[in-house]
């Protein structure tokens, strides 16, 4: 995940319990909060803060802030906070829908086909897209177990639409039913660190 349309973020001072807005300039990676004063924001190895980004929506996270005197001389803020986002909390989506590419053949139960071998493609914490040679029905649910970042979840997924690529194999797009509790976080820490490059 990067933040390309990020302009303002609310940081948790854990010292006084304030919350204070913090102006915000992201490139690519890179994040950089701009400080009217020094002791402004504390460097901190762990400290909450919400990014507002028009796309992708609320991202909450939990960040490590180095604080520096700003070289930037056309700059209104003296001072800035380098920014490292840790762990990411929770996802308040936007516009879009955050999904992350994937290929992933994992062992599927079909309600009414049985067992199934499904390639997984891309997922989200709306539903799934897998491919398979097995042949589904409109509306027919498949479950299957995964793990996103450490605990394994058991989930179930409805089929919403299906696509025949006429060589055996089908595609299909699914909606999850009922994730387990933790499951729709996870899936979101499991995107954003595709997204980074931190997980394959």
């Amino acid at each position: 995940m990067v933040l390309n349309n990020c302009t303002v973020c609310s940081v948790y001072v854990p010292e006084d319990g304030a919350l204070r807005r913090i102006r915000v300039k992201c490139a690519g990676d890179r994040i950089t909060l701009f400080l009217k004063r020094e002791n402004e924001l504390p460097d901190s190895e762990r400290i909450r803060i919400d990014f507002f980004d028009g796309q992708i929506g609320c991202i909450k996270t939990y960040c490590e802030l180095i604080v520096r005197r700003n070289n930037d001389s056309s700059a209104a803020e003296p001072w800035i906070a380098d920014c490292e986002i840790l762990d990411v909390a929770e996802i308040i989506q936007g516009r879009r829908n955050l999904r992350a590419k994937m290929e992933r053949e994992i062992p599927m139960n079909s309600f009414k086909q049985g067992e199934l071998s499904g390639d997984i493609q891309n997922i989200s914490t709306d539903g799934i897209y897998f491919i398979t040679r097995t042949r589904l029905r409109y509306d027919d649910t498949v479950e299957f177990c995964y793990s996103f970042v450490e605990k394994e979840y058991p989930l179930k997924a409805v089929v919403l639409r299906e696509e025949d690529f006429r060589d055996g194999r089908y595609g299909y797009g699914c909606r999850f039913l009922e994730l387990p509790k933790g499951a729709e976080r996870d899936i979101q820490q499991y995107i954003f660190k595709r997204e980074h490059g931190q997980i394959w």
